[in-house]
């Protein structure tokens, strides 16, 4: 029962995608392999390595060539590679296990479970057969985790690599007979793939938890190490991962002009402008005379301020080309952008002051009206708003504080004139006796041409009504005195 158990959970975590890497096994038991692994380790220590399973799983599915790039030495000398490697993470490790180290943790367990499957040295053929027979078989055996121990030397992995392959010739003999994944195969299953599993545990708790694993380290190959997990990070958008792995980074390299360099490419291509510049700025002030990475700052502050250039923001844009310039004095643009946003601020203020200028003759013109308004003078007034209207409507959108007083000043000067040309007809209806029409012509010929058309309508009516009551006066005298 407790054997079916066993067997039933590793079955579920295969078919969860529970994963990790062993390239002879197929990608389905090189998944199993090294999930299973973490959550060995994670167990050690409350190490919760399990937090970091996507980038584990990231390093365990790494691609044929990708895994060549990691480990050039993989196909010729499998245990040197994985000793190398081992050293280097050693090294690498700080007090913070960060993303990438569980990255570099996934690659190096799928090139221990390639190392310590069965069938490694087999011929092609029956290899391949049984690769996908595991890959499909719905048994995939029992999980037979051991206790963690730290690897002495690279020679306990290497007797392990020959238990896994010491029943190859016995399974090649049952593909070749006809029983296929029958017999030896089936029944060391369970063995083989818990053997895999504990190598991979076990190597990963040797460069965890030992002191240091021997190996010569170059600074060269730990600068590679930074590198890759700059482009790691940048490639996963997760800046702010590396940005808290930097501080570890820091303590195992020097961070040269050129590494700053590379760095700053790295971000620069990803569009991580303003942290790539960081970094361009710490390798020129390592490396005064480094023009390569000065023109890249120029560059940099000649882009955000064609950007700003493009938004209308000129003096932004005229500190941004001053800046290039500073940087590099050669800049084959920005001097030539400098001048023409210099133009256009020139152009623009002058334009700002003919605005202003029309604004104030604008209220000007409404204060001289006001005081005709004071003398009952309504028609003078009127005239002289319609002058301000006039000037307030000169006034252009392109500036926000001219537009809102030019929108303001015109809302107060046609209220305005409403209300003087109702005064206009309030007066007007006043006048009485026989001064009333020349008073009233008066008015019309001296002052028509402020008075709109519907006020100069009602003063024409007035006048109207006005004569026409005069004549039926005079009708009525006539017949009286008849």
């Amino acid at each position: 029962m407790k054997k079916h158990l066993l067997l039933y959970s590793l079955i579920g975590m295969l078919a969860l995608g529970c994963a990790l890497p062993a390239i002879a096994w197929g990608p389905r038991v090189q998944l199993a392999v090294v999930d299973t692994a973490l959550k060995l380790v994670s167990r050690e220590e409350n190490l919760q390595l399990t937090r970091l399973q996507d980038a584990a799983r990231a390093g365990a599915t790494l691609s044929p060539l990708e895994m060549e790039e990691l480990f050039p030495e993989m196909q010729a000398d499998p245990l040197r590679a994985i000793e190398n490697d081992m050293a280097l993470l050693s090294a690498a490790r700080g007090a913070r296990i960060d993303a990438y180290f569980a990255f570099r943790l996934g690659a190096l367990g799928k090139l221990v479970g390639r190392a310590t499957a069965p069938m490694a040295n087999a011929d092609p053929a029956p290899r391949s057969q049984y690769i996908n027979d595991v890959e499909q078989v719905a048994d995939m055996g029992n999980l037979k985790p051991e206790t963690r121990k730290i690897l002495k030397s690279i020679a306990d992995l290497e007797r392990v690599m020959r238990e896994a392959n010491a029943g190859n010739d016995l399974i090649t003999g049952e593909y070749q007979s006809g029983s296929g994944f029958r017999g030896t195969a089936a029944a060391r299953l369970g063995i083989d793939i818990s053997r895999s599993v504990n190598a991979v545990a076990d190597v990963w708790w040797t460069i965890i938890s030992a002191g240091a694993v021997p190996g010569n380290i170059s600074e060269a190959q730990l600068q590679r190490y930074v590198l890759d997990a700059y482009d790691f990070y940048v490639g996963r958008d997760s800046l702010a991962e590396m940005d808290a792995s930097e501080p570890n980074y820091r303590k195992l390299v020097k961070y040269s002009a050129d590494m700053n360099g590379k760095i700053g490419d790295m971000l620069y291509a990803a569009g991580f402008r303003e942290r790539a510049v960081k970094h361009y700025e710490e390798a020129a002030a390592e490396a005064p005379d480094r023009r390569d990475i000065l023109e890249k700052i120029g560059n940099y502050h000649s882009e955000v301020a064609e950007e700003a250039l493009k938004k209308g923001l000129l003096e932004e844009a005229m500190a941004g080309f001053e800046k290039a310039l500073a940087i590099n004095l050669l800049h084959p643009t920005a001097e030539r952008s400098r001048l023409e946003v210099a133009g256009l601020i020139k152009q623009r203020d002058e334009q700002i002051a003919l605005y202003q200028s029309q604004l104030k003759q604008a209220e000007d013109l409404q204060s001289l009206a006001e005081e005709e308004a004071g003398k009952n003078r309504f028609a003078e007034a009127v005239a002289l708003l319609k002058q301000s209207e006039e000037s307030y409507a000169m006034v252009g959108d392109e500036f926000p504080s001219e537009a809102q007083r030019r929108a303001r000043g015109i809302r107060d000067v046609r209220a305005r004139i409403e209300e003087l040309q109702q005064g206009l007809l309030t007066n007007t209806l006043a006048f009485s006796g026989t001064g009333f029409a020349p008073d009233r012509d008066a008015l019309i010929r001296e002052y028509s041409g402020g008075i709109d058309l519907e006020t100069l309508k009602a003063l024409i009516r007035l006048e109207y009504d006005a004569e026409i009551q005069r004549l039926n006066t005079q009708f009525q005298s006539a017949v009286t005195l008849e």
